[in-house]
């Protein structure tokens, strides 16, 4: 299964690419959607998706600035174009950058589906790539609940099978020890407010493999001691307070870190940290116990549901609604005996 990110500031442009990929199908999945680029960046740190379905002009980050980035993190991502503009110098920048496809507005269905299929070999040759990437989030999200002698041969290990694996081309290889070291960098930023970040003059694999390693020792050494750590479960608790309260609202990644006061990494981290599941995962939750509900509500339409708690497309709303509960909303209703 594909999954796939959508960044498209207008609202029914965006509902109606989720609605096409949904009926597309053919193991593409949307898992977000993202009404600006600064938005789907974040969005992408969380959800790890395969492909990116993104608009040039946008607000905050446009579609272009969005991609260069994925490019120059090494992202294992394969982006495609959408635009209402037929200009060369940005379907030449979106190439220089690594773009799969340039779609022109308005998007037919059998041109999101020719698209989605013709990316699916570059999606193959990514995959080992992918799996690399959720490894190294599998070990962030673990690391607090590891010994010093777990983590440290997790983290040899984890290291050493990424700087082995000949399937990845060296700047995909050193684009992973990259984000494996941002990573630990920003844990211990967010943990320890007398932390001052580690950088590296020479990224070369060995010098990467020694500054992982140094920042997981220490790691290790200030976790012992708990005289610098921050306390951080009433931001947490702050966080899922307004979470519960505004939940029919659309809040952003942003808009809830700048709401507690951290950046949107340090937030995100700690908040997965905290509860287990990202920010993403907790407010659809939130959601969908809600339309659960409010679908015992028979004069109430799906639609109608979907906007009540939040979600700007139906697909999307039936899309997750079926991830978490295995059953449609109708089918749900019709097990209700509504």
């Amino acid at each position: 299964m594909y999954h796939v990110l959508v960044a498209e500031d207008e609202h029914w442009i965006r509902s109606g690419l989720v609605e096409m990929i949904d009926r597309i199908g053919g193991g593409f999945k949307v898992v977000g959607e993202a009404e600006n680029g600064t938005e789907a960046w974040n969005l992408i740190q969380e959800l790890h998706p395969s492909v990116l379905i993104t608009d040039i002009m946008m607000p905050q980050m446009d579609g272009l600035s969005l991609i260069k980035q994925i490019d120059e993190t090494k992202l294992p991502i394969v982006s495609v174009i959408i635009s209402g503009y037929d200009n060369f110098s940005y379907a030449q920048q979106g190439i220089r950058y690594g773009v799969s496809e340039y779609l022109l507005k308005p998007v037919r269905p059998e041109m999101l589906q020719e698209a989605l299929q013709r990316s699916i070999h570059r999606l193959e040759l990514l995959q080992p790539i992918h799996q690399q990437l959720m490894q190294i989030q599998a070990f962030i999200d673990q690391i607090q609940s590891m010994d010093p002698q777990q983590l440290n041969t997790e983290q040899a290990q984890l290291t050493q099978s990424i700087v082995k694996n000949r399937q990845c081309h060296p700047s995909f290889r050193m684009g992973l020890l990259r984000i494996l070291a941002g990573k630990l960098n920003e844990l211990l930023e967010t943990f320890y407010p007398d932390y001052e970040k580690i950088t590296i003059e020479q990224e070369k694999e060995e010098t990467f493999k020694k500054h992982i390693q140094r920042l997981t020792e220490l790691w290790c050494k200030m976790s012992q001691s708990q005289d610098h750590k921050r306390s951080f479960r009433l931001i947490i608790k702050q966080a899922c307070d307004y979470a519960e309260k505004r939940y029919m609202q659309e809040i952003s990644l942003s808009h809830i870190s700048e709401t507690v006061g951290l950046s949107v990494s340090h937030f995100s981290a700690l908040f997965k940290q905290h509860t287990g599941d990202s920010f993403v995962n907790y407010m659809n939750r939130i959601r969908i116990d809600k339309a659960k509900q409010l679908l015992l509500e028979p004069d109430l339409k799906i639609y109608q549901v979907a906007d009540m708690v939040g979600f700007s497309s139906v697909p999307y709303f039936t899309r997750v609604f079926k991830n978490i509960t295995g059953l449609s909303p109708n089918e749900f209703r019709k097990g209700m005996g509504i």
